[in-house]
């Protein structure tokens, strides 16, 4: 009876595994509304995985192995949700990706702008808030080196301007360095959750294994004794009347 159960759990969950090999034929998200359909669909696929999960567990109540089905259901349903849960996880970690390359995008872009926006002399400005001097009578001195404002302003912008560009490459550098972060440890919770399935699969195996060998030690006992009632009843029949008189 055992291909029965494996029928009911394996019938329950077909529609969840359809979505989910669908999902996961998909790459991985590239946009922000590409990304969150992909949590949206992820949190309905795990609703539906679980219940399918109940349904199956009401099914194996019906079969003769109900342990062993309920098991393999809960197998399935744990398989399930770790495809799910590797989309969603790939998902939000596009999204955290996207979050960096924006902000860090809006910090160059305000850098920029601030180094564009012309800005006043403050040595100008001063002389413009002084007031007026009462002309006085011009003394001979020795003349000044003249300095251009001009000069000056277009100094000041350069600077700033290199200033911004050495930000916006921070920035970007430190948007670099958090996506590659990211996709690291993205990359580590994807092995991490391959040698758990494959762990998983190892004990499925030896879980079917010992299944098998207790079925077949309970058919050979079950052969065993109808050969001995059948060996019992030709016994009994090849026994000779005067015996069974005598006695």
């Amino acid at each position: 009876m055992w291909w029965l159960c494996r029928r009911a759990f394996r019938t329950v969950g077909a529609a969840v595994l359809l979505v989910a090999a669908a999902a996961a034929a998909q790459d991985a998200p590239e946009g922000r509304a590409q990304a969150q359909a992909v949590i949206e669909s992820a949190q309905r696929e795990t609703a539906e995985a679980e219940r399918r999960f109940e349904q199956a567990q009401r099914e194996c109540e019906k079969g003769l192995l109900v342990n062993p089905c309920r098991e393999q259901a809960r197998k399935e349903r744990d398989r399930q949700l770790r495809a799910i849960r590797e989309r969603e996880v790939a998902a939000r970690d596009a999204l955290r990706r996207l979050d960096a390359e924006q902000r860090a995008t809006a910090r160059a872009r305000r850098s920029a702008e601030q180094a564009t926006e012309p800005r006043v002399p403050a040595a100008t400005a001063r002389q413009d808030k002084k007031p007026a001097a009462p002309a006085r009578t011009a003394t001979p001195s020795s003349p000044e080196p003249a300095s251009d404002p001009r000069q000056q302003e277009a100094a000041a912008v350069k600077k700033r301007q290199e200033a911004a560009r050495r930000e916006a490459e921070s920035h970007k550098r430190a948007a670099e360095q958090a996506a590659e972060h990211e996709r690291r440890a993205a990359e580590q919770g994807q092995k991490a959750a391959r040698a758990a399935a494959e762990a998983e699969r190892y004990e499925e195996r030896q879980r079917a294994a010992q299944a098998r060998a207790e079925e077949n030690k309970r058919i050979a006992e079950e052969n065993r004794k109808r050969r001995e009632k059948r060996a019992q009843e030709r016994a009994a029949a090849q026994k000779p009347p005067d015996a069974a008189n005598s006695k």
